[in-house]
């Protein structure tokens, strides 16, 4: 394009210089070949992505910047357009605001982009449509009183709704929404105050991802929480307990454990037990999870709501009222006052109930904090609940056995909580730099990536239970010690950084863990920001 004498800039983007008429018509041009990606610019192309992708196109010679504009319309009018950014000395960038799950007909997102060249700036060129769309979660296997699916990528939550339970001789018709942080619920509003054999059946019920975007307003009022589609309605059985003594069962969430084969969760898991007489022999219809930092079970981490469930998960809402009063409790149970109006409900306490929590609803914990497992674990147990009827007619409920005293019998058992690093190797993370010869040049980031200019762009896949990520980056890999880094909460990020060998290290945090919520980091990976080299040939 040059004639004779060319200039070859290792750059993606090309400072502009003297040039031709031939090469100043050809760079009066749009830039073409522009794409969203997710991990590396020239992965297939896709127009559908369940998180905000990155956007690259192919670099233009002479060029010394680019602008590109995010819309809602293919117009790009001023109301329309939710991110901007001029100047951008690369043909590629990360968006740094979080998208909704969005759909249009055919797309509901459009980015475009145009180069400033010394003198001019080209036109717009050709935009890019694409939509955000979660996936519909699946039924997965679960032990009775647990219902489990399939995670989402991108989702932050799922929203659960309870839509009804046939039995051989009844049928309980309601309709019930809440939330949760992780893949599996307990069944507690099918089984409370309801365990004799006219409710046993099968439970309808559906799930959707929720997504929220922690306050990433944009102009046009874009919601800044979405919710991906409704699963197909799923049927569960629901089994009544048996008459044994109370045994502790499998913990459920991405893996299962059981007290014999413990498991490590990456999310926050769910607890299942069978049988429904205390130690003493007592049957209970009510029952209440601790989760212990000891195997002593005298350090609580976390309290389980009081349920009627053979298992329980931490909620978001969507808590179960306990009745407050005998009236309100035999219309719970659907069943006749006595003519001594006790109906099971007994009233004096002994010493060893204790209560820690009589109202039944959970403590703030809605998820756990990483161990070092296997060395670090967890225990949990379950004790049974117990109604009783006060002086002035009101119920309160009570444990009916001290946790600390049926650890010490045995029903204990440990699992672990660790949450998954981001994975940089087996090309589930890239980095995407300027190529020689104006290209847009992307490498896994499990090799030594090499490339050109200043601001890399790195990219990664999700890691579960992460919310937020964030990306560290220095000079040496051990000991690392970093000397920039950011947040976001995208998977994608643009580092800013000069010649020369670097090293960064990728960690999520799981915004539901209170106190420290980050997860461990990711392998430390090698990077070169090679300088400009040129070349002159004749």
């Amino acid at each position: 394009m040059f004639g004779r004498t060319t200039l070859l800039a290792a750059l993606a983007l090309a400072l502009a210089l003297p040039a031709s008429a031939p090469a100043r018509r050809a760079a009066s041009k749009a830039p073409t070949g522009l794409k969203a990606f997710l991990l590396r610019y020239d992965e297939p192309t896709s127009h559908t992505f369940s998180r905000t992708p990155s956007l690259g196109w192919k670099p233009i010679s002479g060029a010394m910047s680019y602008d590109v504009q995010l819309s809602t319309s293919t117009n790009f009018r001023e109301n329309s357009i939710i991110w901007s950014k001029d100047g951008l000395r690369t043909a590629y960038t990360a968006v740094p605001i979080v998208l909704p799950w969005i759909t249009g007909h055919p797309y509901s997102l459009f980015a475009r982009v145009r180069a400033r060249m010394q003198k001019r700036t080209t036109p717009w060129g050709v935009d890019f449509g694409f939509n955000l769309r979660g996936t519909k979660p699946a039924q997965r296997a679960a032990p009775n009183g647990l219902l489990r699916w399939s995670t989402v990528e991108g989702a932050t939550t799922y929203e659960v709704w309870e839509m009804d339970m046939t039995g051989d001789s009844a049928v309980a018709s309601f309709s019930k929404s809440y939330t949760v942080g992780t893949n599996v619920t307990d069944m507690r509003d099918w089984f409370t105050f309801h365990q004799d054999l006219s409710w046993v059946g099968h439970a309808r019920w559906r799930v959707r991802a929720v997504r929220e975007l922690y306050g990433s307003a944009t102009a046009d009022g874009l919601p800044i929480v979405s919710y991906g589609p409704w699963s197909k309605a799923f049927t569960t059985a629901a089994t009544p307990q048996t008459a044994t003594r109370l045994s502790l069962g499998e913990t459920v969430s991405d893996v299962s454990g059981t007290p014999g084969s413990p498991a490590a969760h990456a999310l926050m898991p769910g607890f299942s037990w069978s049988g429904i007489s205390a130690f003493s022999g007592e049957r209970a219809e009510l029952y209440r999870a601790y989760v212990y930092s000891d195997s002593d079970c005298v350090n609580p981490v976390m309290i389980g709501s009081v349920v009627g469930s053979p298992a329980w998960v931490p909620r978001f809402s969507g808590a179960l009222p306990l009745p407050t009063s005998l009236d309100a409790l035999i219309t719970a149970r659907g069943e006749v006052l006595l003519p001594d109006g006790t109906q099971g409900v007994t009233g004096s306490n002994s010493p060893g109930e204790i209560t820690p929590n009589e109202t039944g609803a959970a403590t703030d914990t809605l998820d756990l904090w990483d161990r070092d497992w296997p060395s670090s674990v967890y225990w949990w147990t379950v004790v049974p609940v117990r109604e009783y009827l006060t002086l002035d007619g009101s119920l309160s409920y009570k444990d009916a056995e001290l946790p600390q005293d049926v650890c010490a019998a045995g029903r204990v058992a440990r699992f672990g909580k660790v949450g998954k690093a981001v994975d940089t190797a087996n090309k589930n993370a890239y980095v995407t730099g300027p190529g020689l010869a104006l290209t847009v040049k992307s490498a896994a980031a499990s090799g030594v990536p090499r490339v050109y200019g200043n601001t890399p762009l790195i990219t990664w896949s999700p890691a579960p239970a992460a919310d937020v990520y964030e990306v560290q980056w220095g000079h040496t890999r051990y000991p690392f010690s970093a000397i920039g880094n950011l947040g976001t909460q995208n998977t994608a990020a643009v580092l800013t950084l000069s010649p020369g060998v670097w090293y960064y290290r990728i960690r999520g945090i799981d915004t539901q863990i209170p106190g420290s919520q980050t997860t461990g980091w990711s392998s430390v990976r090698k990077l070169k920001i090679a300088k400009p080299t040129f070349r002159v040939s004749k």
